[in-house]
Order: C-alpha cells, then sequence, then structure tokens
C-alpha cells in the first residue's frame, strides 16, 4: 500500500497534463477568437502541463510554477468566460483550478 500512496499522485499530473497539452496545443500561435490573450494562453497551458510532468525529476520549484500558470488560466476561464453560466459552467474549471493550487501548495510533496 506504500507503492500506492507514494505514486498515486501521478494520475492527477499525468491527467492534468495531458489535458493542457492537448486543449493548449491548438493555441500555441494565436486563436483568432481569442484576440491577444490566445498567445499567452496555448504557451502557459503546454509548459505548465510539461512544467507538472517534469517536475519530480527536475526541482520542486517546476511543479509549483508549471501549476500556477494553469491554475492562472483557469482562473481566466473561470471569470472571464464562465462565470455567467453558474457553478455548472465553472465546475470544471474549479476543480483542475483546486487540483493545481494543490501542486502549488505541496510541490512535488503531494
Amino acid at each position: 500500500m506504500d507503492f500506492v500512496y507514494k505514486h498515486v499522485h501521478w494520475l492527477l499530473r499525468a491527467t492534468l497534463a495531458l489535458t493542457f497539452v492537448l486543449h493548449g496545443y491548438p493555441k500555441l500561435g494565436g486563436n483568432l477568437d481569442m484576440g491577444i490573450i490566445g498567445y499567452l494562453v496555448g504557451p502557459f497551458e503546454v509548459l505548465g502541463a510539461i512544467f507538472i510532468i517534469i517536475g519530480p525529476f527536475v526541482n520542486d520549484m517546476v511543479t509549483r510554477i508549471g501549476a500556477l500558470m494553469i491554475a492562472i488560466i483557469m482562473l481566466g476561464a473561470i471569470f472571464v468566460v464562465h462565470i455567467n453560466d453558474g457553478w455548472f459552467g465553472v465546475e470544471w474549471q474549479t476543480l483542475i483550478f483546486s487540483s493545481c493550487m494543490l501542486f502549488v501548495v505541496k510541490g512535488n510533496d503531494v
């Protein structure tokens, strides 16, 4: 059981990374529908995802920075795009934000 406790964080890391590489990669180079913000969102999503995955192999701060990058994107998504839709419009973004904040606060000690 000790093995599970030590490695279960990889489920969350892998899910966050896959989600944000797949969502961020098409936005690299800008998203015309998003205006100037589109040029920042894609790189933040992709780099944040990569940092979350490589963090345990490199440095605790890499994990924290990657998670913070995605958390910032999620705050933007919540307050700029989805807030008028009520809870059911922000539930996924809030879950992702909360998951990222776990990594921001705990780093690789999750």
